[in-house]
């Protein structure tokens, strides 16, 4: 990309996310009577954080305790992983280990052979 064309990106980034913002403002501004007779409507709080956007019948919901539910989550799929391939490291430590103290038997056995 040229150099013009990442600062028109840029800027119609900018100006989409203040338009976004803008209707979200709005929308959770509106008085309650208004937003019972629409089909959409935004309900949103700084503190504490809560975020609610309704269409129709489908509505989306996101507060504080989603954000701390995500870390726990997270950290839980994490500490999982790290067993998983701990567990898989040292089985195949392990499995390599016997394979060479099989070998070095073979080895030891056939030279002792050899050298009766």
């Amino acid at each position: 990309m040229k150099k013009s064309s990442k600062h028109i990106t840029v800027m119609i980034t900018i100006c989409f996310l203040i338009s976004l913002y803008g209707i979200v403002v709005i929308s959770s501004n509106l008085p309650k009577f208004i937003k019972d007779k629409t089909d959409f409507r935004i309900d949103y709080s700084k503190k504490p954080f809560d975020f609610r956007f309704e269409v129709g019948e489908y509505s989306l919901y996101i507060n504080s305790k989603a954000v701390t539910n995500i870390k726990n989550s997270s950290g839980k799929i994490i500490n999982n992983i790290g067993r998983k391939v701990h567990d898989n490291t040292s089985y195949m430590l392990n499995k390599t280990s016997d394979v060479f103290k099989y070998v070095e038997e073979k080895v030891s056995n056939t030279v002792q052979h050899k050298v009766k």
